[in-house]
């Protein structure tokens, strides 16, 4: 319920939501309230389609708007970085504050208002304009691109089909093969990647139920042979290949050299990192964002991307922050270092590599060392197991045993979580650290734990590694993908027959990390203790000062509060009165997204049973170089529905600024009181907030 207002609008020829019923028939509905309607099988794969679309941000519309309005505000973040303003610094903060709330609420009008507002704060900055179409030139270069490479692979599927029609006319396939050309055709025709992407989907699903693979291979290297120019040059010469890409003897070393290296180039053009008297390049930064200029799917390419980091890591840099995706070539200035296996490079579009080029020879990047293609494969031969290989057979389920993941190898902290004989686990750990860790055996820490203390300290940096059992590590490599959090799995690996061996035939030194291990726990305990006392003297303290706060200021915090909690009641009453059609009032115009839920929970037979108001927090802001009382107040309503037999709390957070001498009550904010906590700091910061009510 709660959640309601802020759900990405989807909508397919007027419906909202379709469902399968267990009889096998498909049924859709145009609202909550609405009666279910049966829907042929065509349009319910055609809804899901289009709302899985919709969910990735790939549909047109109302969300394909929010999302422009989105990259806006991230564009206008990067240009203000680096073109800081002048003037107008509170005032475009605070629009953009509010701009972002409006594209979390998915309220289009509050977001394309806001856009607005801001565009025209920078209508004379000549910079400003030419930023911007800058970037919309790049983004519509890589859209172009995609609908090219979509359209050709378009193309190549209707070759497919004549050819196969051609020579198998009385195939059961024919049909199926027959409509895919008329979607084919169609989407090609429309240029749009959403119509170009399906259309060529819901080919290869045809192809691969047919059983046609061998079939299309054969037809595509036909396509390929027909459709090459011929020329007395060979197009994949390295000259030829150097004048499709634009390179000079500044980029040459892209393309000249063993397939197999591993190429690292630093950004020379951003500020961030700058050479010394020496000549030893200097990171300003403590976290560096890195990225990959190749496939990051292809089979082995986590035990490159480890070899890579580890060498990167050598250069002092104290954390690396790894890009998830392939280097996003239009925004490639926000990343400190690339990495790339030429192969893996060359492997990428031309218009792709093109861009890379171009990034070079504008000096923009430039090399900073490299990996020679023998010391990568002497690496990886080195190895008795594939980092690649255990991370796949963990996550399938087909391994048994123990393993480590780990972050940065330039150190070695250990949160260690397995139910028995830690000590022996950690000897075994030991014996291979030097393999994984560019650290020396005495600086390794191990921190026995349970597996989700150990998932905590790893996100907060208390760990580097977590050494688990074959569950416990698919557990976390999910967690990991989950919060995009960066992670190597490291190439060993320990049976429990390992284990029993270390105990059996090394028991002094089991004996020596035992006793190691109760000593580090005996300090820790005493320093918890300490910290404890020191948490619970700062809470006391805390507490002491809010209770003079609001002791001091309790009756101007409820006369705020009574202010807005009548505005509040008289919207409740009306909107119950009138079961929720046609409200109007000062509520919808100050808390649009509070009044926007409510209003649909009344709709869907939902009753109010009490309102509770209570003071969040109170303050000053600066309102046009006024000073103005501000506050916001934990709003919570308790519904129930007589139909379904239950009842719900519905919880917001409403604020707005108290302006007394012209009786207004300005700058409103409406926020879920789950997602409030970053929307209410940017309120805060744009308005100036200085609480008379919590501690500082």
């Amino acid at each position: 319920i709660s959640g309601g207002a802020f759900a990405q609008e989807f909508s397919l020829d007027g419906f909202k939501t379709c469902a399968q019923a267990d009889n096998g028939n498909n049924y859709c509905k145009v609202s909550a309230a609405a009666n279910w309607q049966k829907v042929t099988p065509e349009f319910f794969n055609r809804f899901k389609t289009a709302e899985a679309e919709a969910a990735a941000g790939g549909a047109s519309g109302t969300l394909k708007e929010v999302q422009d309005v989105a990259d806006f505000l991230d564009d206008l973040s990067q240009f203000m970085r680096d073109n800081p303003p002048s003037k107008n610094i509170v005032e475009i903060a605070k629009a953009a504050g509010a701009t972002k709330s409006a594209v979390d609420m998915q309220n289009i009008v509050e977001a394309r208002n806001g856009r607005r507002r801001i565009e025209t704060m920078f209508k004379d900055d000549a910079a400003f304009a030419a930023y911007m179409k800058k970037l919309s030139g790049e983004r519509q270069q890589i859209i172009d691109r995609k609908v090219a490479d979509a359209t050709i692979e378009a193309n190549k599927n209707v070759y497919f089909i004549d050819r196969y029609i051609v020579a198998n006319l009385l195939s059961p396939a024919v049909a199926d093969l027959s409509k895919s050309k008329e979607q084919l055709t169609k989407a090609s025709k429309e240029k749009t990647i959403n119509a170009l992407s399906r259309a060529n989907n819901d080919f290869t699903a045809i192809v691969r139920a047919k059983r046609l693979d061998n079939e299309y291979q054969s037809a595509m290297s036909a396509w390929t042979e027909a459709n090459t120019p011929r020329g007395t040059e060979d197009p994949n010469s390295k000259p030829a290949l150097a004048k499709r890409l634009g390179i000079t003897d500044r980029s040459q070393f892209l393309i000249d050299g063993d397939n197999d290296d591993i190429l690292v180039l630093y950004n020379a053009g951003a500020g961030r990192i700058v050479k010394s008297l020496r000549g030893d390049l200097v990171f300003k930064n403590k976290s560096v964002p890195v990225c990959f200029a190749q496939d990051r799917r292809a089979d082995g390419f986590r035990d490159l991307e480890r070899l890579a980091i580890a060498h990167v890591q050598n250069q002092n840099i104290a954390e690396t922050q790894i890009s998830q995706t392939a280097c996003p070539m239009a925004g490639i200035d926000g990343f400190d270092v690339i990495f790339f296996q030429r192969s893996g490079l060359m492997s990428q579009s031309a218009d792709y590599v093109t861009s890379l080029v171009a990034n070079v020879e504008s000096g923009k990047f430039t090399q900073l060392s490299m990996i020679a293609g023998k010391d990568v494969l002497q690496a990886l031969k080195g190895e008795t197991l594939s980092a690649t290989k255990i991370e796949a057979n963990v996550l399938g389920g087909q391994k048994s045993g123990f393993g480590l993941i780990f972050t940065n190898p330039t150190q070695a902290k250990i949160c260690v979580s397995v139910s028995s004989d830690a000590a022996a686990h950690q000897v075994a750990i030991m014996q291979r650290a030097s393999k994984i860790f560019n650290v020396s055996t005495n600086d390794v820490v191990f921190k026995a734990q349970a597996l989700d203390d150990s998932f905590a300290d790893y996100q907060g940096k208390k760990c580097n590694a977590i050494y688990s059992n074959a569950e416990g590590m698919a557990e976390l490599i999910r967690a990991l993908k989950r919060e995009r959090l960066d992670y190597f799995v490291a190439p060993v690996w320990f049976e429990d027959a390992d284990i029993a061996k270390i105990k059996s035939e090394q028991q002094a030194q089991v004996a020596a990390m035992v006793a190691k291990e109760e000593a580090q726990r005996k300090a820790i305990n005493e320093q918890n203790t300490i910290m404890k006392q020191r948490e619970l003297d700062e809470a006391s303290k805390r507490e002491n000062i809010e209770k003079k706060l609001q002791s001091t200021n309790s009756a101007f915090a409820r006369a705020a509060q009574d202010r807005l909690s009548s505005v509040v009641d008289d919207f409740l009453k009306d909107n119950t009165t009138r079961r929720g059609v046609g409200v109007t009032g000062t509520a919808v115009t100050m808390f649009p997204a509070f009044a926007e839920n409510l209003t649909q929970i009344v709709r869907d037979r939902w009753e109010l049973e009490s309102a509770n108001y209570e003071v969040e927090d109170f303050g000053d802001v600066e309102w046009n170089a006024r000073k103005l009382e501000a506050v916001i107040v934990k709003t919570t309503l308790l519904l129930k529905n007589p139909t379904l037999g239950r009842r719900d709390e519905v919880c917001f957070m409403l604020g707005m600024i108290v302006d007394r001498e012209f009786s207004m009550m300005r700058e409103p904010i409406s926020i879920t009181c789950k997602s409030s906590a970053s929307a209410l700091s940017r309120w805060r910061i744009g308005s100036k907030f200085q609480s008379r009510w919590k501690a500082p």
